[in-house]
């Protein structure tokens, strides 16, 4: 079942997306408190737009966007979507994507635009869902480590 995102829903997908991230490919280190953070600065855009997706009780996954606006009109930013690593590779990042694309649709943007790692598994997922490499001489994704 997907759910419009609930502010009462955080706590679950907190615990969700450390079982989903501090494991490879991503092997990050959150904490239920620097999870809870993260997840909070995404909901508190002004413009969030986020859903949940159930089995009963149970917490599959969960996408947070948010709206932006540029000159041609409002993009839709996903700004993190994952599912529990138990229920991966079975349709429903698909099902949360679609719903993605519904809202989208509904609210007039003119695109949906996400980042994610060309080398991890997601990158051929959101390939297969007609999502396109930028070229790489109009748009790179660069970071700096500070330590």
């Amino acid at each position: 079942m997907i759910k419009e995102f609930a502010i009462n829903d955080l706590q679950k997908c907190c615990e969700v997306f450390i079982q989903a991230f501090n494991r490879p490919p991503w092997n990050d280190e959150f904490t239920n408190e620097t999870a809870y953070i993260y997840l909070k600065e995404l909901v508190d855009n002004k413009r969030f737009a986020g859903y949940t997706l159930w089995d009963n009780e149970l917490l599959i996954g969960a996408v947070f966007c948010h709206l932006r606006n540029n000159w041609r009109g409002d993009e839709l930013i996903v700004d993190l979507m994952y599912i529990s690593p138990d229920c991966q590779r079975k349709g429903y990042g698909e099902v949360l994507m679609n719903v993605v694309e519904k809202f989208a649709k509904e609210n007039s943007c003119i695109i949906i635009t996400l980042s994610t790692s060309v080398g991890a598994p997601a990158f051929s997922f959101y390939e297969k869902l007609g999502f396109k490499k930028v070229p790489e001489n109009f748009w790179v994704s660069m970071h700096k480590p500070i330590k």
